[in-house]
């Protein structure tokens, strides 16, 4: 016989002896269960029932796992350093009340007509500078000592030969002194005279008349400084004494004798004035 043969026969016969076995295992196991009488009847013809074989099931899921959440990132943005923003107000820091600085020092600049009584139509023009030296009694009422004098302007635009000097004590009422504009009456008395302008100390002394004036004037008041324009009205009086003389030339310096008409030197003048001026107030 085939020797592949006879192996195959063997190995079914060595497949086939544990279910002999396992056959009359259960063939037993029945014999002695009817002899014990445990069966039911309906057992008992029904016969052996066999257990179906219990498969076990391989169960294989397929388990997604999701990703874990990220955890939270706090991101801090730093914002830029602010930058000063300086918001201009629609309104000006107030000033300060008028009575905080009561003492103001000013300087104006300006011109002067004179004419002498006799002819009135023949006026002498002078540049006129002033400096003054105010104080603020009270807020409307304010008193000035002041100082003045200029040359004489002919028509032509150049020194004469004459000259003002004159110094005055005045008083000032101002109808809005808190206002920034603001205008003002003034009145005041001194002294002035009209020489040569290369007279002696004795010659200006002899000249010297009382000095009446009368003015109005507008101011523009900022924290310590102010600029203001005055017209006055000014009238030079007459003298006591007849001894005092003035002579002023009608002709320039020529080659020939120069004609000259004396003048009383208490002959009366009149006029006016206009200047424009800054104070500093403190």
């Amino acid at each position: 016989m085939d020797l592949s043969v006879v192996m195959h026969a063997r190995s079914f016969a060595s497949s086939l002896a544990p279910l002999s076995f396992v056959a009359l295992a259960s063939l037993a196991s029945v014999a002695h269960a009817q002899a014990a009488g445990e069966l039911a009847p309906e057992d008992a013809v029904a016969g052996p029932q066999l257990e179906a074989p219990t498969a076990e099931v391989e169960v294989q899921a397929e388990v997604q796992l999701a990703p874990p959440a990220p955890a939270p990132v706090t991101v801090q943005i730093s914002a830029p350093a602010a930058t000063p923003v300086r918001v201009a107000c629609a309104t000006a820091r107030p000033r300060a009340p008028v009575m905080a600085n009561r003492w103001a020092v000013g300087l104006s600049l300006g011109s002067m007509s004179l004419a002498p009584e006799s002819a009135p139509d023949d006026p002498t023009h002078f540049a006129l500078g002033e400096l003054a030296l105010r104080f603020r009694a009270t807020r409307h009422l304010e008193l000035e000592l002041a100082a003045g004098g200029g040359r004489e302007q002919t028509a032509d635009d150049q020194d004469g030969d004459l000259e003002v000097a004159a110094v005055t004590l005045a008083a000032r009422y101002r109808f809005r002194p808190e206002a920034a504009w603001n205008w003002f009456v003034m009145g005041g008395i001194g002294a002035a005279a009209v020489t040569f302008h290369d007279a002696s100390d004795q010659q200006r002394e002899d000249a010297t008349h009382p000095m009446g004036m009368l003015g109005i004037g507008v101011e523009r008041r900022f924290r310590h400084f102010a600029l203001q324009a005055e017209a006055r009205a000014v009238g030079l009086g007459t003298r006591d004494d007849d001894d005092a003389m003035e002579v002023r030339p009608l002709a320039a310096r020529v080659a020939t004798p120069i004609i000259e008409v004396p003048a009383r030197a208490d002959e009366a003048r009149s006029g006016g004035s206009l200047s424009i001026g800054l104070s500093y107030y403190f």
